[in-house]
Order: C-alpha cells, then structure tokens, then sequence
C-alpha cells in the first residue's frame, strides 16, 4: 500500500480503531497510550487526522483505558490475591509497591501517575483495590489527562509537521532505525532502573505478601 493509500485508510477508518487501540492498553497490548498519542499528534501534522476529532478520541480512549484498569482492581477485591489468574495479571508484591506509594502520597498519587509512564497499571488497579471512589478517581485522573493528552499529542503534531507525509515518514525512519531503537532501549533501561529502585524499599515484588 502506497502512502497515499494509506492516508485515505486511516483518514476513513482512523479515528475508531485509535479509540479501540487505547482500549486495548487495558488488556496488555504492547502500544502504549503515550505512543498511541504521539502517532496521533504526527498524523495531524501529517495532514491525516485533525486536531478537534483526534483530540476527542485520545482523552475518550485514554479515559476508557484508565477507567478499565481502576474497574478491574475493584472486581479484584472480591477474589484471593493468591489466585493464579490473578497473580498472572498483576502480582501481590507489585501492588504492596503502589500501596506504599499511596501511604506516602495519598490519592493524589492517581493524579500523578499520568506523569510517570510505566506506573499507572499498578496504580490505576490498585486505586479500584483500595476503594476509592468512581467519581474521585475520574476526577483525578481526567484532570491529568486534560494536561498530558494534548501535551503529548502537540509534541507528535511537532514532529509531523517537519518530517512531512507518510512517504517521508518512511524514509526518515529506514535511515534512522538504529538511533531510534537505541532511544527506546535507553528509555526502557531507565524505566526499569526507576522500578527496581522502588521495588527494593518494599522487598522482592514477586514475592507473595
């Protein structure tokens, strides 16, 4: 498929698979939400999406995500925590590292958690653990994505509007694959640092509690 083509596909059927690809983030897909809003800023600068409708789509998707995983903590009260089908999803020592962060912080840790990629599943989960309230927790967590969404979404409209089209995109890319692969490797080893730093003031967090 040629980039025109392409632009027209996603022009005609974008916007509702952009909001499914955020739901999924719920169930463990391997795109991010901050991905899925930087592709969303680039094809607005790339003149496939517009501003008004993707902006809609990505608070809406991002939301919806945010709102399974806080539902899902919440089912989860009602079952062991030593369960298999549980721990597979979201193992007991990792929610003692968020319970640690609500004892320090409180509720504003939900607000917070927008701003720190790689600790909102744990985060979002245990906030439906721990009782909170449906209407606090949208609350909270709406006023951050109001900041974050078109933050991150003008940030890909940036880098769309000076590598230009899907065409370019994809030459820019063939020549750059290495440096782009080091930047997400080096991003990923930092995150991964940040975690097992944290993890350590509570212990092993794949131990059961």
């Amino acid at each position: 498929m040629n980039p025109e083509a392409a632009s027209a596909l996603l022009g005609t059927w974008g916007y509702p698979l952009y909001v499914v690809l955020f739901l999924l983030t719920a169930l463990g897909s391997p795109l991010t939400e901050d991905l899925l809003l930087l592709v969303g800023g680039y094809l607005i600068g790339a003149h496939v999406f517009s501003w008004p409708v993707t902006l809609g789509c990505a608070f809406s998707g991002v939301m919806g995500s945010d709102f399974l995983l806080y539902s899902f903590g919440r089912r989860l009260r009602a079952h062991s925590l030593r369960r298999g089908y549980v721990r597979h999803v979201i193992r007991p020592g990792r929610l003692r590292l968020a319970a640690r962060w609500f004892s320090r912080y409180g509720q504003g840790v939900v607000f917070a958690a927008r701003f720190l990629p790689g600790t909102r599943v744990i985060v979002f989960v245990s906030a439906g653990l721990r009782g909170m309230k449906p209407t606090r927790f949208l609350v909270l967590d709406g006023v951050a994505a109001a900041f974050w969404v078109p933050l991150v979404l003008a940030v890909g409209h940036w880098a769309g509007e000076r590598i230009g089209g899907l065409g370019r995109t994809i030459e820019i890319v063939g020549d750059r694959v290495f440096w782009i692969l080091a930047a997400v490797v080096g991003l990923h080893l930092a995150r991964r640092w940040w975690l097992t730093r944290e993890r350590r003031l509570v212990g092993d967090p794949d131990s059961e509690p």
